[in-house]
């Protein structure tokens, strides 16, 4: 993607301090996974823009490639592609698996049950969805709202890392299994993941140029909606989102 120039550089995400040490699970790095790029896109954005800028770019992406894709299955039972929403210039991007129901009729990404449960969490740490930003690995609606399958991940996975070229946030929130795997490009389950803090890109994605920043993968709404017991879990990987990014904690979560 053709950018226009930066200004002066700011602090990047790799000085973010993380709160304390922990131990870390070494990640499974699948290799059935396609970690090349799409080469009939433009470019990665490698220029820090202002929010202007990347909003305008954002909506390039979404209006000159997104939109009329027919790269795998999902566009023949769509009823619109779901990019994204929010600040295009976050600290904080969370990043879903696929649109849902409710998703795909409105073209906007968590707008549904668990759509609702996102706000509410988003809230929670002192944020509104107008202030980070929302999208999916996948931009249209799996059939029944079944999980992604490995290879649509793949085939949509070079719009997501355009997008986060762009919003180039401090945070990533991977929620759920799909995305927490396709961000760090593992096998490793989401119950092994959770709780800690990655580097991202990890170096399987390293040759794509992709701005570093950290990831925490967490549960996806939709599994806390069924198993409300997690969410405690939850809640202590979003409090250690908030240490880092420097917002106060209330003594209590939602």
């Amino acid at each position: 993607m053709a950018c226009p120039e930066s200004g002066a550089d700011k602090p990047t995400a790799a000085d973010v301090l993380i709160p304390r040490e922990r131990s870390r699970t070494p990640l499974a790095v699948s290799t059935g996974m396609l970690l090349a790029d799409d080469s009939e896109l433009p470019p990665l954005c490698s220029a820090e823009l202002s929010a202007k800028q990347a909003g305008q770019e954002l909506d390039r992406l979404d209006r000159e490639y997104v939109r009329g894709c027919q790269k795998c299955r999902l566009h023949m039972s769509r009823t619109q592609t779901v990019f994204g929403v929010g600040n295009p210039r976050p600290e904080l991007v969370f990043v879903g698996e696929g649109p849902g129901l409710d998703e795909d009729r409105q073209g906007l990404p968590f707008v549904g049950r668990a759509g609702q449960l996102l706000t509410r969490m988003i809230e929670a740490m002192g944020l509104t969805r107008e202030r980070v930003y929302i999208c999916n690995v996948v931009k249209c609606r799996p059939p029944e709202n079944r999980t992604p399958a490995e290879d649509e991940m793949d085939t949509c996975a070079p719009y997501l890392w355009r997008q986060l070229a762009v919003l180039r946030p401090r945070v990533i929130i991977a929620l759920g299994r799909p995305a927490a795997q396709t961000l760090l490009a593992t096998k490793t389950p989401i119950g092994q993941l959770r709780g800690e803090f990655r580097d991202f890109p990890p170096p399987a994605l390293a040759h794509l140029g992709l701005p570093r920043c950290k990831v925490m993968p967490t549960f996806h709404p939709a599994y806390l909606l069924r198993s409300p017991n997690e969410k405690p879990k939850a809640w202590e990987d979003l409090k250690q989102v908030m240490r880092v990014l420097g917002l106060p904690i209330p003594r209590r979560g939602r």
